[in-house]
């Protein structure tokens, strides 16, 4: 993995590019952690076990993360709506 990293290094600085060490972080999939340590630009990168990204959770745990986040957020969403569906001088067919 780390000879992958300095490999996108490389590519990337031929294209004016550069890595951010700081906004990048490692996530493995393996039952074992990784030892080495991956330096970009002589900055070490921090190794993680869960991230977001475009709103999805992204665990080492699998999908369970995942789901009880959406779970929460429903439940969220349905807490503020409980109000609505209580009130008695909005018409049914507003409410549907």
């Amino acid at each position: 993995m780390a000879s992958l990293v300095e490999q996108l290094d490389k590519a990337s600085s031929n294209f004016g590019m550069e890595i951010s060490a700081e906004k990048t972080k490692i996530m493995t999939n393996s039952k074992e952690s990784s030892k080495k340590e991956i330096k970009v630009n002589g900055q070490i990168l921090e190794s993680v076990t869960k991230f977001k990204y475009l709103g999805s959770i992204i665990s080492d745990e699998g999908s369970k993360p995942e789901i009880l986040s959406r779970s929460a957020q429903t439940t969220a969403a349905l807490t503020k709506l409980k109000p609505i569906w209580n009130n008695k001088n909005i018409a049914s067919s507003s409410k549907i």
